[in-house]
C-alpha cells in the first residue's frame, strides 16, 4: 500500500475516532457526526480498496486520480463549512458570556436605583467617544412631554476614558469588557429597558451627530399612539453631506428595504430611533454591528406601526468614524439584510 494510501486510512480513522468521542461528550451534533462519520468511512474504504470509487468515475480516460481529486475538493469546501459553522458557536457562546457578565455588573452596582417606570430611556452605544460623549451628555433633556428621562451608556469595550465621563455625569453605564459593536450594545441596554420597566426606549449615537434637542420629536408619535416604531431620517430632514460613495450605498439600500418591506424607508442606516419597550421582546436581535436595518426588517415583518421624522444629522465633532471601509460597510449592510430578510 502506496504512502498517501498510508496517510488517508490515519485521517479517516482519525475523522471516525473524533466522530464517536464527538457525540459522546456532546461536542458535536447529530449532523455533524453524520458528516465526519460518512467523510471518515470514505477515507478508509478508499485508502484499503481504491477501486470502491470506480463506479463513480468521472473522467473514463484520467479515471481514479481525477474523481478523487474532486471529492476532495468538495470535502475540503464541507470542512471549510462546518469549521465556519464551529467557530460562529464559539463567537456567539463567547458573546453571550460578555453580555450576561456585563448585565450582572450593571445589577451588582446600579441594580436598586435603575428605576426606569413609564419613563423614556436613552440607550447610547459609546466605543472610545470620551471626547464627544461628555458634550453629547449635556445637552439631554430631563424631561420630554410628561415623562421623565433616564439615560444608560452601553460602553463595548473602550479604551479611552469613555466609562470615567459616564460616570461624571452620575449615568449608570453597563460595560462590555470587549469592543463587540453598536449592536451587541445596544441589546445590553434594550434588555435593562425591559427588565426595569422603561415606556419608550430612544437610541442614538455617542458621536455628536444626532442632536438631543430632537427628543421630543422622535417620540411623538408613540406617545400620541400613532406608532410603535419611529425611525429619524435626515432625507426627511437636513444633513451634513458625507462620503459619496457611502451616500450612494445608502440610497442603494434604502430602495432595497422599501422593496422587501413594501413600504416607503428613507434612512436606513440611521440609529437615531425611539421604540415601545414592550414591542422589543418580540424581536430576534443577533447583529453585533450592522444592526440598523436588521431592527428595521424585524420590527416591520412582525406588524409594529413604523413611521419616520425628519431629524437633523451632523458631522462628528472630533476623533474617527467606528465605521468600516466603505466596500466592507456595504457588504455587511447587505448581508444583514439578507440573513435578517431570511429568517424573518
Amino acid at each position: 500500500m502506496s504512502w498517501i494510501r498510508w496517510i488517508g486510512l490515519f485521517i479517516g480513522i482519525l475523522g471516525l475516532f473524533w466522530c464517536v468521542r464527538g457525540r459522546m461528550t456532546r461536542r458535536l451534533s447529530r449532523g455533524e457526526a453524520i458528516l465526519l462519520g460518512v467523510g471518515g468511512m470514505f477515507l478508509v474504504a478508499v485508502a484499503l480498496e481504491p477501486s470502491v470509487v470506480d463506479p463513480i468515475l468521472v473522467f473514463k480516460q484520467t479515471g481514479r486520480i481525477v474523481t478523487l481529486l474532486i471529492i476532495g475538493e468538495m470535502a475540503l469546501l464541507g470542512g471549510i463549512i462546518f469549521l465556519g459553522i464551529r467557530v460562529g458557536r464559539i463567537e456567539e457562546r463567547l458573546g453571550n458570556l460578555i453580555h450576561n457578565m456585563a448585565l450582572r455588573d450593571f445589577t451588582r452596582e446600579f441594580g436598586e436605583r435603575a428605576d426606569f417606570t413609564r419613563k423614556i430611556l436613552i440607550i447610547i452605544p459609546a466605543y472610545n467617544e470620551a471626547g464627544n460623549l461628555r458634550k453629547v451628555l449635556g445637552r439631554i433633556p430631563k424631561k420630554v412631554w410628561d415623562y421623565e428621562v433616564e439615560v444608560i451608556v452601553a460602553v463595548d469595550g473602550a479604551t479611552d476614558d469613555t466609562e470615567r465621563v459616564v460616570r461624571e455625569f452620575d449615568i449608570p453605564a453597563v460595560v462590555n469588557q470587549v469592543n463587540r459593536g453598536g449592536g451587541a450594545a445596544l441589546r445590553a441596554g434594550y434588555e435593562l429597558a425591559l427588565r426595569h420597566g422603561a415606556e419608550i426606549v430612544v437610541t442614538m449615537d455617542a458621536d455628536g451627530q444626532h442632536q438631543p434637542e430632537e427628543i421630543p420629536t422622535l417620540v411623538e408619535p408613540i406617545v400620541r399612539g400613532e406608532a410603535d416604531l419611529v425611525n429619524g431620517s435626515r432625507v426627511l430632514g437636513r444633513q451634513e453631506k458625507g462620503d459619496l460613495a457611502r451616500q450612494a450605498g445608502i440610497v442603494f439600500f434604502n430602495l432595497l428595504l422599501s422593496v422587501l418591506l413594501r413600504r416607503r424607508i428613507t434612512d436606513c442606516s440611521n440609529a437615531f430611533r425611539a421604540i415601545r419597550t414592550e414591542c422589543l421582546a418580540y424581536l430576534n436581535l443577533k447583529e453585533e454591528q450592522f444592526h440598523t436595518t436588521e431592527l428595521l426588517i424585524e420590527a416591520i415583518s412582525k406588524g409594529m406601526r413604523y413611521k419616520e421624522v425628519p431629524i437633523t444629522v451632523t458631522r462628528r465633532q472630533m476623533g474617527e468614524s467606528k465605521k468600516p471601509k466603505t466596500l466592507r460597510y456595504g457588504t455587511g449592510v447587505l448581508m444583514a439584510i439578507a440573513k435578517t430578510w431570511l429568517r424573518t
